[in-house]
């Protein structure tokens, strides 16, 4: 009990009591809005939306994972119903508001988490010459402004209060991956007060060596067990973010191993891997003895596969659902309309994988994808590339919600990455490499699970709780270079000491 009530009373330090009074009401704001959404849900709930309650709900009162009535369950990853389920347990019955509740809380957490994140980037970062950082300290600091403006874009960003009004697997992931991507770079020892790299160097020369070589006192192993553990929920709530956590497996080591010590890289590699994997490993036994396969957390890529590689609907899934409702049923209906959201996906999907009536549906569905592929490619290359190029377009270019679907709110969605990009050039500008390498690998890994699969603009939301931090970062780093009174240039970040 010392350990947590010290590091309490170490904030106001730490942080400063105004910051800290700020960062509370914009806590009590993001909560006020989020309390909204779960008063007032919304009218409309995504298809995932329903199934997610239903896996929770059977898992509550059968304790099955989607009971005999539920087909395909396998298709929706278990984190949003295992959660879910345990909030009913808590509770004592099957409620959409309790679980609405639980997105809100864990939504008032990546409020904090996102603060905590940007502080740490734009400490490493730095200010832009030593007048400018002088006169930003004066005014409550670079880097809590950064943290605070960041923290302000997640407490009032339209597509996390939407989800917040449905029962989706987002709200837990929004939390779970700053918080993952700040324990990877807490487990590094990658900080303010560290040095970012061995690739440090005057002008950019490159060293082979950190400046101060990582020990196993200050770097523990045990320390990896916490992204580890961090990035293995996060898949079980989003499985293609098992693909990011093995990302940064890998660069943990190579993070380790530049200083030459490629034991403790090994070990910590193989720490890291094994919580991530314990925690998947469970699940992955479940789907075999069910599924009579190895299937590591959910089936669905198939699907995915299918939507995305179908050009005469441009990769689009509510056009792919229109297309098929009219060739099977033969009735039309408009892509984004009530009348469409309410028809049922899965008889459709399951006569396209009629086709292939030996294979279970999700291998057949991801084998037509590949025939989709094969085809389209083949017929139009630079009609299915520009289709691709399209679908990451709307994946970036619009979120959740009607809030971000009209022209303003495309806009605002369009400036917000704008400014994220802005601050990765920031951070590399500045030569923190592995911030810059923590920001961009779940963003560049997820975009092209996109590009190949599905892209819809759900996509973007949990990369958005990076976009935030890089974005301010971008902001409070302009706002610095301006109030510097002189010009900024790569040479002056270059001679800060770290």
């Amino acid at each position: 009990m010392n350990a947590p009530a010290a590091w309490f009373r170490s904030l106001p330090g730490r942080y400063g009591r105004r910051t800290l009074v700020l960062l509370g009401l914009i806590a009590v704001l993001g909560l006020g809005l989020r309390a909204y959404a779960v008063v007032h849900p919304v009218a409309e709930p995504a298809d995932d939306s329903h199934a997610y309650f239903g896996l929770a709900k059977a898992l509550y009162e059968e304790g099955s994972f989607g009971g005999p009535h539920f087909r395909d369950s396998s298709d929706w990853s278990p984190g949003a119903p295992l959660l879910y389920a345990a909030s009913f347990y808590a509770t004592g019955g099957a409620r959409e508001g309790t679980a609405r509740i639980v997105e809100a809380l864990l939504g008032v957490a990546a409020i904090l988490v996102v603060f905590a994140l940007t502080e740490r980037l734009a400490r490493a970062a730095g200010g832009p010459g030593k007048r400018g950082a002088e006169r930003w300290s004066r005014r409550g600091g670079l880097a809590s402004a950064a943290g605070l403006l960041a923290a302000f874009g997640v407490a009032i960003y339209p597509p996390f209060i939407h989800s917040t009004g449905e029962l989706m697997s987002e709200p837990p992931a929004i939390f779970l991956l700053p918080t993952a991507v700040l324990a990877w770079l807490w487990a590094a020892n990658i900080g303010s007060d560290r040095p970012s790299s061995g690739w440090r160097g005057e002008r950019g020369v490159r060293t082979t060596a950190p400046a101060t070589p990582l020990s196993p006192r200050q770097d523990p192993l045990a320390r990896w067990l916490v992204p580890g553990v961090l990035f293995g929920a996060l898949a079980m709530f989003r499985p293609e973010y098992l693909l990011v956590g093995v990302a940064f497996v890998i660069l943990a080591a190579i993070r380790i191993a530049i200083g030459r010590q490629w034991r403790q890289a090994l070990a910590a590699a193989a720490v890291f891997l094994t919580a991530l994997v314990v925690l998947i490993l469970p699940w992955a036994v479940r789907n075999y003895v069910v599924l009579d396969r190895v299937v590591p957390i959910s089936t669905g890529g198939g699907k995915a596969l299918y939507v995305g590689t179908y050009l005469p609907a441009d990769g689009e899934y509510q056009r792919v659902k229109a297309l098929l409702y009219k060739r099977y049923d033969g009735i039309s209906l408009p892509p984004q309309s009530e009348a469409l959201n309410k028809v049922d996906p899965t008889p459709l999907f399951d006569k396209v994988a009629e086709r292939y009536p030996d294979l279970p549906r999700d291998s057949a569905l991801g084998k037509v994808g590949k025939q989709n592929f094969s085809k389209y490619f083949g017929e139009d290359p630079l009609g299915y590339l520009g289709m691709t190029a399209r679908k990451v377009g709307r994946m970036w270019s619009s979120g959740v919600g009607e809030a971000m679907s009209g022209g303003g709110g495309r806009a605002v969605q369009i400036l917000l990455v704008a400014l994220g990009l802005a601050g990765l050039v920031v951070l590399a500008l500045r030569r923190r490499w592995w911030e810059l390498l923590a920001l961009a690998t779940p963003v560049a890994l997820d975009t092209a699970v996109g590009a190949i699969s599905l892209a819809a603009p759900r996509r973007n939301e949990v990369l958005m709780t990076l976009v935030f931090p890089a974005a301010a970062l971008a902001l409070s780093s302009a706002f610095a270079a301006i109030s510097s009174g002189r010009e900024w240039s790569p040479e002056q970040a270059s001679s800060r000491p770290n």
